[in-house]
């Protein structure tokens, strides 16, 4: 059975959902420098190419459209991917940024997929893509702040629980209390109260893994964002969609997408796996669309990523263990679900992080 994607909706919630449009035009194999250059596939890119101007890197003599892949084609590539993204490999790789950028600029001349009519063109271009990476650059480190302050707190909680009672004779009595108050909140949001001594510190340690396994794809993200040119790192713009603001999601990922691998050790792709929808979707990815991203909070950003880590980070889609969807900030019972469901819930993740940084009571939903 198909598999849904995990979509974060514009509301506060989360749902299983089908995946969006798939880009305004695919190619079945890479084309250029290396490629497989497939005739159709590299009829599409000619076509795509000469649909950009010569002022964004578009060829200045028009390709011609035959479907051969020779140094001229070759070197409208380089051309168009030094102008628009800072690099070039002189190759568009089906799931890679040249693509996605050509989808937004093509002025409509690519050849429609072998499937059917032509979608609608992915709205961001590369000036949006420059805007996205401005706004989640800013924001990925925040997040990573909302993430150690949880760390800290599940430490301080860890130590408490570990702590022998005072004794009579103890002079600071007082500093046996430090950690109970961060326990507090770990139990408001992942209900551990009734749950043994032992319990309640492995499950505080499988929380931590979780956020820790989140700093290292936002600090990976950040180290890299200089060399994909297109979005930042494992953050990327949807490709369904750009701009608009007046969508019903805000972002959406992969169970286990980080670790998602082939056996030859490349990415996983959404067809991989049977998800519904486009089938070149790279797996280790969590999209945002554009205008969703630029228009929200920056709380509600900040929640959101975390949330989007949590299913991004845990296991993978075959696991009965995923980060799922079990309830979110605005159903009734997002602070009274059972222990299991809640460590198994992706937003609670997200809020706990999100009142360990703020340190105060937040409002639900987060705004």
């Amino acid at each position: 059975m198909a598999q849904q994607i995990l979509m974060k909706l514009s509301n506060g919630g989360c749902s299983s959902c089908d995946p969006p449009p798939a880009p305004g035009f695919s190619i079945g194999g890479s084309v250029g420098r290396g490629g497989r250059n497939l005739p159709e596939d590299a009829r599409t890119i000619q076509s795509a190419l000469n649909g950009v101007c010569p002022a964004d890197g578009g060829p200045i003599l028009k390709l011609d459209v035959d479907g051969i892949v020779g140094p001229i084609t070759i070197a409208a590539i380089e051309k168009y991917q030094k102008r628009q993204l800072g690099w070039s490999d002189g190759r568009v790789d089906p799931d890679g940024p040249t693509i996605h950028a050509l989808s937004g600029q093509s002025g409509g001349q690519a050849a429609p997929a072998k499937a059917g009519p032509k979608a609608p063109p992915p709205k961001a271009t590369a000036q949006q893509n420059a805007q996205f990476v401005e706004r989640i650059g800013s924001l990925l480190p925040r997040a990573r702040h909302w993430i150690s302050m949880a760390q800290l707190n599940i430490d301080m909680a860890s130590e408490y629980l570990r702590r022998s009672p005072a004794g009579r004779n103890d002079p600071f009595p007082s500093l046996h209390d430090i950690g109970r108050g961060q326990l507090a909140l770990f139990d408001k949001y992942f209900h551990t109260h009734k749950e043994p001594t032992t319990t309640k510190l492995a499950q505080l340690q499988r929380a931590k893994r979780l956020y820790d396994s989140m700093t290292t794809v936002i600090t990976h993200s950040l180290l890299q964002a200089p060399m994909f040119g297109w979005g930042v790192g494992y953050f990327q713009p949807d490709p369904a969609d750009g701009t608009l603001a007046a969508l019903d999601y805000v972002a959406y990922t992969f169970y286990g997408g980080w670790q998602a691998r082939r056996p030859d050790g490349r990415p996983r792709l959404s067809g991989d796996d049977n998800y519904k929808g486009a089938k070149n979707l790279r797996e280790d990815t969590i999209f945002f669309p554009v205008g969703q991203l630029l228009t929200k909070t920056d709380n509600f950003m900040l929640e959101t990523i975390i949330h989007e880590l949590a299913h991004f980070v845990g296991p993978g889609v075959k696991s009965p263990d995923r980060i799922g969807d079990h309830t979110y900030d605005t159903k009734a019972n997002f602070l009274t679900v059972n222990n299991w469901t809640a460590l198994h819930t992706a937003e609670c993740y997200g809020y706990f992080a999100a009142e360990s940084a703020l340190r105060n009571a937040i409002t639900i939903p987060i705004h």
